[in-house]
């Protein structure tokens, strides 16, 4: 590929179950891709050699995203990049970084409220407000937020909380960008298997299954198809809205007994 063609997408969380995915679908689709990573080194190094083989270049940036001088430090590999391949563009932006499920209404602290809503939240938010300045008509941002935001459970409110909020920087950034040319749109997954040793457990796997009116839980790469198609040309009249890939897990239906806490202690 030439630098007159050059497209480069930032993935957050690039090294995280969707963010590995997505990053990968991405370059499967013409992209070169700076994958922000917090600490899973060898994890970044697996994916810059993934996108290799598939032809195309892969950064890897460490930086902490609750922190501005992570958030900083992202921003400058992205200038950086850039000014390496003069014709070259920033084509989009995916927000997947998060800190997962947690904690509790009883149980939540200040520190804790505030280290959810500095990665899943804030960081997006700024990373959307300073990366947009690189981006021309036709380039689009998606939000990876959580079906937690459509159901009560108490023991997730502080995560539920920062993930509204991430929708909520979708719909209101929307018209401001689209005076740019740019689309944001926001992603809504279920239970995901992003690895963890619980989605091993059939009694755990059983119980996340439940929420879905399709059944099941979603594999990465199913949730990083979504995010390739709202940022392509296919979704070019779609902005502000939210893309429901939950499997119906919103649809009203609550799971007979327990709680996701119950099995996870």
């Amino acid at each position: 590929m030439n630098d007159a063609a050059r497209r480069y997408v930032v993935v957050t969380g690039a090294t995280g179950g969707v963010g590995y995915a997505t990053a990968l679908r991405l370059a499967r689709k013409g992209y070169d891709v700076i994958g922000q990573y917090g600490t899973r080194d060898d994890t970044a190094l697996e994916l810059q050699t993934e996108i290799a083989n598939v032809g195309m270049a892969a950064t890897v940036v460490q930086a902490d995203l609750t922190e501005p001088a992570g958030q900083t430090h992202l921003v400058a590999a992205v200038e950086s990049a850039l000014s390496d391949s003069p014709k070259s563009r920033l084509a989009g932006l995916v927000n997947s970084a998060a800190k997962l499920v947690g904690p509790s209404f009883d149980d939540a602290t200040i520190d804790q409220f505030d280290s959810y809503f500095a990665l899943n939240a804030r960081a997006p938010f700024f990373l959307t407000q300073r990366l947009s300045k690189f981006m021309g008509p036709g380039s689009s941002i998606v939000n990876v937020s959580s079906v937690a935001t459509r159901f009560s459970s108490s023991g997730d409110i502080v995560y539920a909380m920062s993930k509204a909020a991430l929708e909520a920087l979708t719909f209101h950034a929307a018209e401001a960008l689209a005076a740019r040319g740019i689309r944001i749109n926001t992603v809504m997954p279920g239970f995901t298997d992003n690895g963890h040793p619980a989605f091993k457990d059939a009694a755990v796997r059983a119980y996340m299954s439940s929420f879905s009116a399709l059944g099941g839980v979603a594999d990465p790469a199913d949730v990083a198809d979504a995010i390739a198609f709202l940022m392509s040309d296919s979704a070019s009249r779609t902005t502000g809205t939210l893309f429901d890939v939950s499997g119906g897990s919103a649809l009203g239906r609550r799971p007979a007994g327990g709680s996701l806490e119950d099995f996870l202690g």
